[in-house]
């Protein structure tokens, strides 16, 4: 079983959790689990996602559900363009799981972080669960900046501009919906 995600207390109880740690380490042998992730092509992507939008993010809140057992994010993308499918409106909210409520922070390894005004482009999972929905964890979210120099739009970790990767996508989602 792997450990996706763990609450983890600021540095005000940071010695308790220290402390407690290493008392069950030495008492107990554990397993060490890790997040493995399957690392996606364009085209894998693209056919995994049911919707492929590009939006601003315009409000990024964290909360406990009703149960207090787990952090979720609340993401409020407004949307600018559909790339594949219809997203269900102007605004787009996505419920992630992890973020920080107060002096609690509950992190889902492998999972994308998202900032208010960040433009992005976001690949969400078809039957995804309604806590994940962006497709293979952080490789669904792809931030869109202005280059410092030119003032191009460009996707960021790829060396290739906004207009470019969008064209790609497109294509691959013409060429998969063209084979049904």
């Amino acid at each position: 079983m792997n450990t996706l995600c763990s609450l983890r207390p600021t540095a005000s109880r940071a010695f308790i959790v220290v402390a407690a740690a290493l008392f069950v380490s030495t008492i107990l042998l554990t397993t060490s689990h890790a997040t493995s992730v399957v690392k996606l092509a364009d085209d894998g992507l693209v056919r995994l996602s049911s919707i492929i939008v590009e939006g601003r993010v315009t409000s990024v809140h964290s909360e406990w559900n009703a149960d207090h057992t787990q952090i979720q994010t609340l993401v409020t993308i407004r949307v600018s363009d559909s790339i594949k499918g219809a997203a269900p409106g102007d605004l787009l909210v996505l419920r992630l799981l992890g973020g920080q409520v107060g002096d609690t922070v509950m992190e889902l390894v492998g999972g994308p972080t998202f900032s208010v005004d960040e433009n992005v482009i976001v690949f969400l999972e078809k039957d995804a669960p309604e806590l994940m929905p962006i497709t293979g964890l952080f490789q669904g979210k792809f931030t869109v900046t202005a280059d410092p120099s030119t003032g191009q739009q460009m996707v960021v970790g790829r060396k290739m501009s906004r207009d470019a990767f969008v064209n790609r996508i497109s294509g691959i989602v013409a060429t998969q919906e063209g084979g049904r």
